[in-house]
């Protein structure tokens, strides 16, 4: 009878415990939930640049350099592109890769987003480097000779709602990411965000310019 006894006082100890186990899982999963709700559902996509901040280089850290096959910057280079998403622009994107490859630039958009919404880029500018680590691949392979870049900067666009005939201020960030070629073509996305979950992605491509620096001058 004690051994009994024992057996069901063990019992109400362990569903206690699981009781306990399984609220406190309950609370976890809705607090994530709340905080990201597509944590629980959906894995981290490798190809969201905010997922490669990691690539990104610190002031005074070196990356890796671009080995034979891959683009030899010597000059700055200049890209100028459109910025477009389904066929409709969004403005446009310049910046500079230097020989050191750092990266700079800037992005100055004005466009409709809908039919009552329009968007204006009151400021905006990102910053990055290349990164040579990153191979290339596609539905026919790798390509070695093809150098990646990543950058990240903020912006501030003003909402203009003709409907409503509110404006409202709109922060986020915005990253610059592609490939560029050994003839010195780029192409990539742009990707802009204010938290992170939704996002708007455009296209650009552009061939870069050698710029002359100061010393080219003198030659």
């Amino acid at each position: 009878m004690e051994s009994v006894h024992l057996q069901r006082q063990a019992q109400k100890k362990y569903s206690g415990f699981a009781l306990l186990l399984m609220i406190l899982l309950i609370i976890v999963l809705a607090g994530l939930i709340w905080l990201d709700p597509s944590a629980l559902f959906n894995r981290p996509d490798p190809d969201l640049p905010w997922n490669e901040e990691f690539r990104l280089l610190k002031a005074g850290e070196e990356g890796q350099w671009p080995s034979e096959e891959q683009p030899n910057i010597t000059k700055a280079l200049l890209f100028e592109a459109d910025a477009e998403q389904e066929d409709s622009r969004r403005g446009k994107i310049a910046m500079v890769i230097r020989p050191d490859g750092r990266i700079k630039g800037g992005w100055t958009a004005e466009y409709n987003a809908s039919p009552e919404i329009n968007l204006a880029v009151m400021a905006c500018s990102f910053k990055g480097n290349i990164d040579a680590s990153k191979i290339y691949k596609d539905d026919y392979g790798e390509d070695r000779s093809k150098l990646y870049f990543i950058t990240k900067g903020k912006f501030i666009m003003l909402e203009s709602n003709s409907k409503t005939n509110r404006n409202r201020s709109v922060k986020g960030h915005i990253y610059v990411t592609g490939w560029l070629d050994t003839e010195y073509n780029g192409s990539g996305e742009i990707t802009i965000t204010s938290d992170k979950r939704s996002f708007e992605t455009f296209s650009w491509q552009a061939k870069g310019i050698e710029q002359a620096t100061i010393f080219d001058l003198f030659k």
